[in-house]
Parts: C-alpha cells; sequence; structure tokens
C-alpha cells in the first residue's frame, strides 16, 4: 500500500484548519521519526510552523468580532500555513519512502493507494535538464529542470566534496516546482548538485552531477 499525505486541510473553514495546524505542530515537534537530523536545512519549515500556528491563533481569536480587516488578516495568514503545509508535507513524504508507517505520526490525515490499481503508470525517468547556476547572490543558486509526468516533488542533494563518495552527498531540499528550485545558505566554493523526481511510486533515478563555484 502507498501511502500519502492528503492534502484536504485546503478545504478546511477557520475553525477546523486552526485545529488541525495546531495538531500537526503539537505532532512534529520532538517527534522521534523525524528528529533533527531528518529535517536538516528544512528544520525552518518547523520553525516557521512554530510562529505561524499561534499567530493565526491570535488572528483567528480577534477576527470573532466580525471585522473584515481582522478577517482579511486572518485569512492571509491562513493562506501562508496552507502553503507551508504543503511543503512540509511533500518533505515529509519523501523521506518517509522507507518507513511510510511514520507518516501517521505527523499529524496529517493520510490516504493509502493501491499500487496494482496503476500498472501503467509510466515510471519516473532521471531528469535530463537539469541544470544549476549562480544566482549572483551570496551562497545562493538556482536550480531548474522539467517535470515529467506523474512527478509530486522535486529533490536535490549536494556535495562540497567528493562527487564519487556516496556518503559525502547529502539532502538540501524538497521542492514542488522543478522550474524554479531556489537553493540558499550554500557554502561558498565548487558545489556539486543532483536531482531527482518523486512520485506515487516513490523516487526516480538520479540525474546526472553538475557543479557550480557558489560566490
Amino acid at each position: 500500500m502507498q501511502r500519502r499525505i492528503k492534502r484536504d486541510y485546503r478545504r478546511y473553514g477557520p475553525k477546523e484548519f486552526l485545529s488541525f495546524a495546531q495538531k500537526v505542530q503539537l505532532s512534529l515537534f520532538g517527534n522521534k521519526n523525524y528528529p533533527d537530523s531528518v529535517w536538516g536545512t528544512n528544520i525552518a519549515l518547523l520553525q516557521k510552523l512554530a510562529e505561524l500556528v499561534p499567530a493565526f491563533a491570535t488572528a483567528y481569536r480577534l477576527a470573532s468580532n466580525g471585522d473584515r480587516l481582522l478577517i482579511r488578516e486572518r485569512d492571509k495568514l491562513m493562506e501562508e500555513i496552507i502553503a507551508l503545509l504543503d511543503e512540509m508535507a511533500s518533505f515529509l513524504e519523501a523521506v518517509s519512502m522507507r518507513n511510510p508507517d511514520a507518516l501517521y505520526t505527523t499529524g496529517f490525515n493520510i490516504a493509502q493507494e493501491r499500487r496494482s490499481f496503476r500498472r501503467n503508470r509510466l515510471p519516473l525517468i532521471s531528469p535530463p535538464d537539469f541544470i544549476v547556476v549562480n544566482s549572483g547572490e551570496p551562497r545562493k543558486a538556482v536550480a531548474s529542470a522539467s517535470s515529467p509526468p506523474g512527478a509530486y516533488n522535486h529533490e536535490i542533494h549536494i556535495n562540497t566534496k567528493d562527487p564519487a563518495v556516496e556518503a559525502e552527498w547529502f539532502h538540501k531540499s524538497i521542492f514542488p516546482d522543478s522550474k524554479n528550485m531556489v537553493l540558499e545558505n550554500l557554502d561558498p566554493g565548487n558545489t556539486f548538485f543532483r536531482m531527482r523526481h518523486h512520485g506515487p511510486d516513490g523516487p526516480g533515478p538520479w540525474s546526472s552531477i553538475t557543479s557550480v563555484l557558489i560566490s
């Protein structure tokens, strides 16, 4: 059975959404299935969630008087948290391939898919046009690649030492849009990059390795 995170929180009203967001926050902080070492540079997602959920709780309470301006501020925060939850969901699905049951501990609602019903699905291919360029800003680069049918999100690994040594590669980030993958907080110097797509059956093969001098 394939497990994935439902994005049903996009349809929630403000009251239900607040309860859901608080549950996700409570479930993920201190979760032994997803320690800081798993989050890596994506730990900023957790930190941002810790800031936005209490802010939304306050905005929800203030908007209960029906003030239109306060309602707009509440709804704007809700949209920001939804975008954050989308990014977190993609990341959690990608890092849970070996232990999909761990998704049940995230606070998200989980769906199961029978792979047998998708036998005619085309397998994901190695990204043939993956490129990375120096953005011109310190410690920042921008990557892009085409997205094949069936790809949910796109993962980039980096290596600042020897690309021939698998142990030197580490996860950098997961992106929902392969056309504009902004990589920040990179170490200056020559850096190697590779990427792969993730679909309903898991990750596809790695792209060719490319290198960029990071300023």
